[in-house]
């Protein structure tokens, strides 16, 4: 069991690690000659479309063999990322970051398809997220710790060499114990629940994103010094995954709608004072602090949709629709932070966070009468 969430956690890291290490890549793309910030992050974005278009048109591949969709995934992402440094011309470079997406996109498929459908598939995500999380954060931090005149496309090999190293641990998913429980009829939702998970999904990385799209804004205006803004971006990723210790730990259903209350409340309180306490210390602390809560809520949601998903392919489209989020998110978070300044952020991600809230406790509520009722009926008997 644990072999195969360590190989599932490297499986983790490298399908997302590129999402993680976003920023860090648009500012390498910019630094090419003839890069302005916008082509940068258009060429950029290309990897995250190859993430959706699998997620929409073959999420189900793996099932029909698993093992040739990770390999042909790792292989693609290797490739993509050795020529995303070889490449300067935008279009090229752009296809290999597309390629890139695409081997992700497949990699995150075979994680989907071994959960899918299995009880308390929050516990799984959680120790995912925790395992292979924290992971991604240490890679995040190397890349920020790079001299300013070795960071350009170089970033794309040490990618590559990350991708490269997780590689072998693959083997170990095959390591899955035959028989493992599978979710119940307590689990199950309709469309309207489901659809208003996926709002939830939405939600979140959209409020999520937002701040880490104007920490630099953010940081200039607390004068804040020392390390530039990939360092403090690096320190945040690496402490929110301890946000995923409490859904890998928490065995009682009863006890998932307080954990996710708890965890949008600390997003929400981190963002109020992200944007209106602004100095040094609040600063580090509250990025900190919003990903501990996103950490601590997106395994209980990702969780409850892995339990309603029959071959993986709805946790892939999930995953296009969190991107989805945190592109709105980072879109909407720069002109309202230069029209408005930080208090209206603060509250473009506050409305957000409460309408996440109200979804969740129809749900998480609803899930719960159902397995009460169940309870005392078993007790009637």
């Amino acid at each position: 069991m644990i072999l195969w969430i360590l190989g599932l956690s490297a499986a983790y890291a490298v399908a997302l690690n590129g999402t993680m290490v976003m920023p860090v890549v648009v500012l390498s793309v910019s630094r090419l000659a003839g890069y302005d910030e916008g082509m940068a992050t258009i060429v950029a974005s290309a990897e995250l479309a190859g993430i959706a278009l699998y997620g929409i048109f073959l999420p189900r591949l793996a099932n029909r063999s698993w093992q040739l969709v990770p390999l042909g995934g790792i292989v693609t992402v290797i490739a993509g990322e050795t020529a995303s440094f070889w490449l300067q011309s935008p279009w090229p470079l752009a296809a290999a970051r597309l390629a890139t997406g695409l081997g992700e996109g497949a990699i995150f498929s075979l994680v989907c398809v071994n959960l899918a459908s299995l009880a308390n598939a929050e516990r799984l995500w959680g120790a995912l997220s925790l395992i292979g999380g924290s992971t991604m954060g240490l890679l995040l931090f190397v890349v920020s710790l790079m001299p300013t005149e070795e960071s350009g496309a170089r970033v794309f090999l040490i990618l590559a060499a990350f991708a490269a190293i997780m590689a072998p641990l693959f083997v170990l998913i095959a390591r899955r114990v035959p028989a493992m429980p599978v979710a119940t009829h307590h689990s199950r939702l309709g469309r309207g629940r489901m659809t208003l998970m996926m709002i939830v999904v939405l939600l979140v990385y959209a409020v999520q994103a937002g701040p880490s799209g104007v920490c630099g804004s953010v940081r200039q205006g607390v004068r804040h010094r020392g390390g530039g803004d990939g360092v403090y971006l690096a320190g945040s990723s690496r402490a929110r995954f301890l946000g995923a210790i409490v859904p890998s730990l928490t065995r009682d259903k009863a006890k998932r709608l307080p954990a996710v209350l708890s965890g949008l409340l600390v997003m929400a309180v981190s963002i109020y004072l992200l944007f209106n306490w602004l100095t040094p210390p609040v600063f580090v602390a509250a990025q900190v602090f919003v990903n501990i809560g996103f950490y601590i809520v997106t395994p209980f949601v990702t969780g409850i949709l892995t339990e309603n998903d029959a071959d993986g392919s709805l946790m892939a489209r999930t995953l296009i629709v969190a991107i989805v989020g945190a592109a709105v998110g980072t879109a909407i978070a720069g002109p309202i932070f230069a029209g408005s300044g930080p208090g209206a952020v603060a509250l473009a991600c506050l409305l957000p966070l409460a309408a996440a809230a109200a979804c969740a406790t129809i749900v998480f509520g609803h899930l719960h009468r159902i397995r009460h009722d169940s309870v005392e009926a078993q007790i009637a008997k």
